[in-house]
């Protein structure tokens, strides 16, 4: 009866938007949020009969963007809004008229629900229609929590303080979300904010909004979302929060039999000077939870970037985010990287203390930094700082400036100074168009020598349902030094452009084909080509969600200086011209065994390159999740032959989505470094931690393989945590 009842009650829903379908291109949602007092707060258990919801304000209008942009869902949503003065409130009812096929084979805090029965909350608290604070589930209760930083970046690392409790029912699943206003920094001066509530259903590969009806926008795109309105008389308390740590860690070394112990005591206070402005102290930082950077093996000519993980400095990361688009894909003249701080040359260094400031105040996006680093055998500590303000301007768009100052290594003394400009504009035209500029000026002196020299660039595109392109500049003086920041090749210009087409073949079982062109070149100061690739690419997916992709290109490279790919294999100067080739299968994960290829190959430097990946995953169940990857680049160049492998494990085991365990296995025969790291992690409440880390290292010497396995370090580390707020 409950399904003959949810089935009539879709129907009626369906008629409903058929017959009242907005214009979608300005179809801009808004909700008024219910206020109830403390002492109605509902029990976050999983169940909407509290009283408190009958209370709450109603939204029921959901459209599909995927696979039918506009179309009505095939299964009933009705979310619940509403807040206390201390905490956000939504629940869900996720009609269902067939419940035992709900995907829910993920459990563990922050896992990858792409492929899941999910429902998602984002809150844009400052209306920025950039960046917005990303709260999800899945019907295990799975906790997601992440930042959405200029409608690009989705920094998962970060976590915070909130409560979702989940429950299977006859007529499909119940969500609660309970998100206290001190998790999130808000701006009290907006009348309303940016809101967006999104719902996934596996098996019709269905993606359900409340807004942002378009599928040209991503899921994590807030350039156009509802409205939040009526959410007032927040308070916060006093806005003091305190983090405390305890961590006690050992380690032996296999080599010499010595055996090191420490204990360290650490800190992260945070207080809300204003609700829109946090301050931020961190003291003897430990980064013990921060998982492995992911494998990566120098085959080229220049550095390789890694992303940051740490949560200290992932906390308010929007706040210095720059350049935009600049920055999106290609990292090169980056002015600041807080990976740079607490990690020198691959080094890791003790962090004394740090400050920090971020949010709003008044009209200004502020984020500024000091840190105190520490001495160690080779590096003396150092002061860094940064700063970054923006201004919102022209509706969508915004400016603003950066600086920075400091040398991780002691070695000189840097300062980088700059202005952005990010335009944004969705309302003019069927799709959007971006434009992005940025200016920057390296101060630097070193060993009695100084020098100075500018970073500039542009980067201008347009996202539509059909038709897209990209054009961008860039840049790099020969002197351009962000030591504080992220520059791997100097002294050029870049000029980079594609276009591309998007089909979506009615009744088919192909859901989208894309196809198009590309074009890049790298020059010298002078202008003289150094790099060049003209190419072209088709692409598809079907309903289910597998994926195809083929590509070719030709390519130029001017080697002006002898170089060794991975320290092994020379490359000597000369002009290489060369063709490549690249395809890639990968099923959909929604299945229980999922798997992927790539194959590249052609000429490079004068000979051959081929390079395989393969991956695999196994998700039987919600407490078990198995993935491996393995990497085979070979190199046959008239100055020998190179064989590259890497190799990774990962597995989750889920106890609940408080409990689990996360093991990361990694080796290449490069450095011949297998490393494993396995963390465990218990929230017996959401202010309270236990985290346990083993970490073993050896060598495995790819000349005596398997034959050698020699164990370098072990070590274990106990923290305990305890959050404070008051």
């Amino acid at each position: 009866m409950a399904r003959c009842a949810a089935a009539a009650a879709l129907a009626e829903a369906s008629a409903a938007n058929a017959a009242e379908a907005p214009n979608f291109s300005t179809y801009t949602p808004s909700v008024t949020a219910a206020m109830i007092s403390r002492d109605e707060a509902p029990e976050i258990d999983g169940d909407l009969s509290d009283p408190a919801w009958s209370k709450a304000t109603i939204i029921e209008n959901f459209y599909q963007v995927e696979p039918t942009e506009g179309g009505t869902p095939t299964q009933k949503t009705r979310a619940y809004i509403m807040y206390d003065e201390r905490t956000f409130y939504v629940g869900f009812h996720l009609y269902d008229d067939e419940p035992e096929k709900i995907a829910r084979k993920q459990l563990a805090r922050d896992a990858e629900l792409r492929d899941e029965d999910a429902i998602r909350v984002y809150l844009d608290t400052f209306g920025t229609f950039r960046n917005a604070y990303f709260f999800s589930t899945n019907a295990n209760g799975a906790k997601i929590d992440a930042l959405i930083e200029n409608n690009s970046a989705f920094k998962r690392e970060w976590n915070t303080i909130w409560d979702v409790k989940t429950r299977i029912v006859e007529d499909g699943w119940i969500a609660e979300f309970a998100i206290p206003f001190q998790s999130i920094a808000i701006d009290p001066s907006l009348d309303e904010w940016g809101f967006q509530l999104l719902r996934t259903i596996r098996r019709t590969n269905e993606e359900i909004r409340w807004s942002n009806i378009d599928r040209s926008r991503g899921r994590i795109d807030l350039t156009n979302p509802g409205r939040l309105v009526g959410v007032d008389g927040v308070r916060t308390g006093v806005g003091f929060e305190a983090q405390l740590f305890a961590t006690g860690a050992g380690q032996y070394d296999w080599e010499t039999g010595e055996t090191d112990f420490r204990f360290d005591p650490s800190a992260n206070l945070f207080y809300k000077i204003t609700p829109s402005l946090t301050g931020s102290l961190t003291l003897n930082t430990d980064f013990a939870d921060a998982p492995l950077d992911a494998r990566q093996v120098q085959t080229g000519r220049f550095d390789i970037f890694f992303p940051e993980t740490r949560d200290f400095f992932l906390q308010d990361a929007a706040s210095f985010e720059f350049g935009g688009r600049v920055f999106q894909d290609d990292v090169n003249g980056l002015p600041f990287f807080s990976r740079n701080i607490g990690i020198v040359e691959g080094r890791p260094v003790d962090i004394v203390a740090g400050a920090k400031v971020s949010g709003k105040l008044g009209a200004a996006n502020l984020g500024a930094l000091a840190v105190k680093t520490g001495d160690d055998t080779v590096y003396d500590g150092q002061y860094l700082t940064a700063g970054r303000a923006s201004f919102d301007v022209l509706n969508e768009s915004k400016a603003g400036v950066v600086f920075t100052h400091g040398d991780p290594t002691g070695v000189a003394n840097n300062t980088v100074a700059g202005a952005d400009f990010q335009y944004k504009n969705s309302m003019r035209f069927p799709g959007t168009l971006f434009a992005d500029f940025t200016y920057l000026r390296s101060f630097d002196s070193a060993g009695g020598a100084s020098s100075s020299d500018q970073f500039a660039s542009a980067d201008s595109a347009y996202r539509s349902q059909s038709w897209n392109w990209t054009a961008r500049f860039r840049h790099v003086g020969e002197n351009y030094e962000p030591r504080l920041g992220f520059s791997n090749r100097k002294g050029v210009r870049l000029y980079d452009g594609n276009a591309f087409r998007t089909f979506r073949p009615a009744d088919s079982a192909i859901r989208s084909i894309t196809t198009g062109v590309f074009a890049l070149a790298v020059t010298d100061l002078d202008d003289e080509v150094l790099d060049r690739e003209v190419g072209a690419w088709i692409e598809g997916e079907n309903q289910i969600g597998d994926f195809a992709n083929f590509e070719f290109f030709r390519g130029f490279l001017d080697i002006r200086e002898p170089f060794d790919i991975a320290g092994r294999l020379n490359v000597p100067i000369g002009e290489y011209r060369f063709t490549r080739y690249r395809i890639v299968v990968d099923s959909s994960q929604a299945r229980a065994v999922a798997g992927g290829l790539e194959y590249r190959w052609g000429g490079l430097y004068g000979g051959d390159f081929r390079q395989w990946t393969a991956s695999a995953s196994f998700r039987p169940g919600r407490h078990f999740n198995l993935a491996a990857e393995y990497e085979l680049t070979q190199f046959d160049l008239p100055t020998g032959y190179l064989a590259v492998h890497v190799a990774t494990i990962d597995s989750t085991i889920a106890v609940s989505p408080t409990m689990f365990i996360k093991t990361d296995i990694q080796y290449d025969n490069i450095s011949e470094s297998f490393s494993l790291l396995s963390r465990f992690s218990w929230e017996p409440t959401p202010e309270r931690e236990i985290f346990i880390a083993l970490g073993h290292s050896a060598l495995i010497e790819e000349d005596r393989f398997p034959g050698s396995f020699r164990a370098q370090g072990t070590s274990l580390a106990l923290r305990l945590g305890q959050t404070f707020r008051f």
